[in-house]
């Protein structure tokens, strides 16, 4: 008796399943689709700032291989702080497959675009990142070679210094008005906040997850950027119905942020979306 019930409670379970599985991954694709309506509006903006945002963004989404595709385009564009933006994401991505198509930028890129190809080298340990950074200290090559181009922008290179610097704030660090934002918004002790969150990423407790969604929708701008992307970090998939909101935020970087936030956890999160109805 107890193995016949035992039976019947399995048949029930796949009957179960069977129709909720269907309901969980068409939720969960439309909830992708939403994500990228938001990423791709940002993208195609007519502000170079706000595509770059967006760029910077993508960074996140780490494991969606559109996102991927979508950054290593972007590094031919002609705008120089769009191709900058682009290879901070991919680096905050840790594509490191996209290193040949990084160093390719290398021969013409800027003073910003330098800066931030070096920074994505080094988080890779390869040796042009390090050469980078010793024609920076020294204003020679260890070869005896002239300069790259992008190094000879001292003005270029002292704003791009200080960016780098605060590369863990909102922005990605290399996404065009980042340093200007953060100068901005220093006084309101939000870098130390944004500091906070970053230490609190890789911290296993829950309540550390409560208190990251909470700064992801309470918190100063540049604090609910940082929070999303911890959130993400984190990679818990339960948190996707709560971030589903911020999207919606009226405040770009953490529209696209979250969008980003919530493709990651879609294409790597072991956890399902919660099926829910939508207006």
């Amino acid at each position: 008796m107890k193995a016949g019930n035992a039976v019947t409670a399995m048949v029930f379970g796949w009957f179960v399943m069977g129709i909720l599985c269907p309901s969980l991954a068409a939720a969960e694709q439309s909830l992708k689709q939403e994500a990228w309506s938001i990423l791709d509006a940002g993208l195609h903006d007519k502000s170079a700032e706000k595509r770059a945002e967006a760029i910077a963004a993508l960074g996140v989404a780490a494991g969606d291989q559109r996102a991927l595709t979508t950054l290593e385009e972007c590094l031919r564009d002609p705008k120089p702080e769009i191709r900058a933006a682009a290879v901070g994401a991919l680096g905050f991505m840790n594509a490191k497959s996209s290193l040949p198509k990084i160093k390719a930028l290398l021969s013409s890129a800027d003073a910003k675009t330098t800066l931030a190809i070096a920074a994505a080298l080094i988080k890779f340990r390869d040796p042009e990142g390090f050469e980078i950074y010793y024609e920076l200290v020294t204003g020679e090559r260890k070869d005896g070679q002239k300069l790259a181009d992008g190094l000879k922008d001292k003005k270029g290179l002292e704003k791009m210094g200080a960016e780098a610097a605060i590369g863990i704030l909102p922005f990605g660090g290399v996404a065009t008005g980042a340093y200007d934002y953060i100068s901005g918004n220093s006084k309101s002790g939000a870098s130390l906040y944004v500091a906070a969150v970053n230490a609190l990423m890789e911290d296993p407790d829950p309540l550390v997850t409560k208190a990251l969604l909470q700064a992801a929708f309470d918190g100063r701008e540049p604090v609910r950027v940082a929070a999303l992307r911890a959130l993400a970090r984190r990679g818990d998939a339960t948190v996707l119905n709560d971030l589903e909101p911020a999207m919606y935020s009226g405040k770009t970087a953490v529209d696209y942020t979250a969008a980003a936030a919530i493709l990651h956890l879609i294409a790597t999160g072991q956890t399902p979306v919660n099926d829910r109805s939508r207006n």
